[in-house]
C-alpha cells in the first residue's frame, strides 16, 4: 500500500481538517487550497451533498417565485438530466469533469434541454458559492449548450393572416384569433381578458389578467408570468371594430366567455381551436370542399397549420415590420429581456439583408459599358444573362 502525506488545519470553528495526498507537492497544494478557502469563509468540512443544496435551494429560491408550470419545468430537467449524476456527490467533490459529464449524457438532446440544464446547473452552484460552501462553481463560464437550435418558427403572412380570420369569422375562435393576431396575447392572457380591461372608447387594452392552465385546471388571476406582463396595448381599428361588436352580444365579464358566461376551461379553449384545425388540410385538393356530409357548411379553407403562440409571434413580427424599435416591441410583447424581441428583430433584419443583398448583386453583377463600336448592337441589359436572383424561400 502506497504511502499517503497527511497534515490538519483547525477551521475557525475549532474543527481539525485532516488533508491527506500522495506527494508532498500535492499535499502542499491542499493545504494552500484549504487555507485559501478559510480566508474566503468557506466551510472546508461541510459535507452536504449535491442533492441536499439542490433541493435546499429549489425550496428557497425557486419555489416562492414560481408558477406552477415553471415549477414543473425546472423540476423535470432537475431529476431527469442532473440528479442521476450528482446527487450523491458532495459539493466539494465536483469538479468542472463532472459538469461535462453531466452536458456529454444529454448529446442528441435539443439545445433548449441543454441550455436550460446549464442555467440550473450554473445557478444551483453560484448559489452554493454565495453561501461559502464552495470558493468557485465548477460550472465553467465558457461552458454552453449544443444540440440542435429549436426550429424557427415562421410567421404568417398577411394573407394567411387576412384567410384565418375569414375562416373563423361566425365561430367561437374568432375572437380569440383576433386578439392573438391583432394585440400579440398570449394564451393565458386571452383567456383571462376582462372587458374592464378592454378601453372601447380609447381603443386601448390593458393587461391585467390571466389565466393560466395546470393539469387542466386554471383559475383567472391578477397574477402575472413577470412584471413586464402588465402593460397598455393600443388595438388597431379592425380589431377594435371586432371587439365593440363582441361586447354589444355578451353579458359575460370575459371576452372570451363560455355559453354560460365564465371564463374558458382548458378543455373549451381546446375546442375553440379545433374549429380551427376542422378547416385545415395538408391536401389542396380539398379546399373549397366540405369537412364531411355530416357538416356541409365547415369548408376546408386552410392549407397551413396554427398555435396559439404562433399568432401572438405573427403580431409581433407586423410590430417590428411597422417600424417599431426594439424597447417598444419589447413593451408590448410583455417580454422581461430584450432576447426574445431580438430574436424576432434578427430573423427580421436577416430577410431584410437578403433582399437588400439581392438588389445590390443585381446592380453589381452589370457589365461594363460597351464601347461605341456596339453600343448600337446592345438591345438588351446584359443583367439578363446572370444567374437568376437571389429568392426567399
Amino acid at each position: 500500500m502506497s504511502k499517503l502525506y497527511t497534515k490538519t488545519i483547525t477551521t475557525p470553528t475549532g474543527k481539525r481538517k485532516y488533508i491527506r495526498a500522495a506527494t508532498k507537492e500535492e499535499l502542499e497544494r491542499k493545504y494552500q487550497q484549504a487555507k485559501l478557502e478559510i480566508g474566503a469563509g468557506v466551510d472546508i468540512t461541510d459535507a452536504t451533498t449535491f442533492g441536499e443544496f439542490a433541493q435546499l435551494w429549489f425550496n428557497t429560491y425557486k419555489r416562492p417565485n414560481l408558477r406552477e408550470n415553471s415549477k414543473e419545468n425546472l423540476l423535470y430537467i432537475l431529476n431527469h438530466y442532473i440528479m442521476p449524476q450528482l446527487a450523491a456527490m458532495r459539493l466539494r467533490d465536483i469538479k468542472p469533469v463532472h459538469i461535462r459529464g453531466v452536458m456529454s449524457s444529454l448529446t442528441g438532446y435539443s439545445r433548449s434541454v441543454q441550455s436550460k440544464t446549464v442555467q440550473v446547473l450554473r445557478s444551483i452552484f453560484n448559489a452554493a458559492v454565495e453561501n461559502h460552501l464552495l470558493l468557485r462553481s465548477p460550472v465553467s463560464p465558457a461552458l454552453k449548450a449544443g444540440g440542435a437550435p429549436a426550429e424557427e418558427r415562421v410567421p404568417l403572412t398577411p394573407e394567411q393572416s387576412q384567410r384565418l380570420l375569414d375562416a373563423t369569422a361566425g365561430t367561437r375562435a374568432y375572437p380569440a384569433v383576433a386578439l392573438m393576431l391583432g394585440a400579440g396575447l398570449r394564451k393565458e392572457e386571452a383567456v383571462g381578458l376582462m372587458w374592464e380591461d378592454v378601453d372601447l372608447k380609447n381603443g386601448y387594452l390593458h393587461v391585467r389578467h390571466a389565466k393560466p392552465f395546470h393539469h387542466g385546471k386554471g383559475e383567472v388571476t391578477d397574477q402575472l408570468k413577470s412584471k413586464a406582463a402588465y402593460r397598455t396595448i393600443p388595438i388597431p381599428a379592425w380589431l377594435l371594430q371586432i371587439l365593440r361588436e363582441e361586447h354589444a352580444r355578451t353579458n359575460s365579464l370575459f371576452v372570451l366567455a363560455m355559453r354560460n358566461g365564465e371564463s374558458l376551461t382548458e378543455s373549451s379553449f381546446s375546442r375553440l381551436w379545433g374549429l380551427i384545425q376542422a378547416r385545415t388540410t395538408d391536401d389542396p385538393e380539398k379546399l373549397g370542399t366540405p369537412v364531411s356530409v355530416r357538416h356541409p357548411n365547415v369548408i376546408y379553407t386552410l392549407d397551413f397549420h396554427v398555435h396559439p403562440h404562433l399568432l401572438r409571434h405573427t403580431c409581433i413580427t407586423r410590430w417590428v415590420e411597422s417600424g417599431l424599435d426594439v424597447k417598444e416591441v419589447q413593451y408590448l410583447a410583455g417580454h422581461s429581456t430584450p432576447d426574445m424581441t431580438m430574436r424576432v428583430y434578427a430573423h427580421y433584419d436577416r430577410l431584410m439583408r437578403l433582399e437588400s443583398t439581392a438588389e445590390k448583386v443585381r446592380t453589381s453583377t452589370r457589365l461594363s459599358v460597351p464601347d461605341a463600336s456596339v453600343q448600337g448592337e446592345v438591345q438588351h441589359s446584359p443583367a439578363a444573362h446572370v444567374a437568376p436572383p437571389f429568392r426567399v424561400v
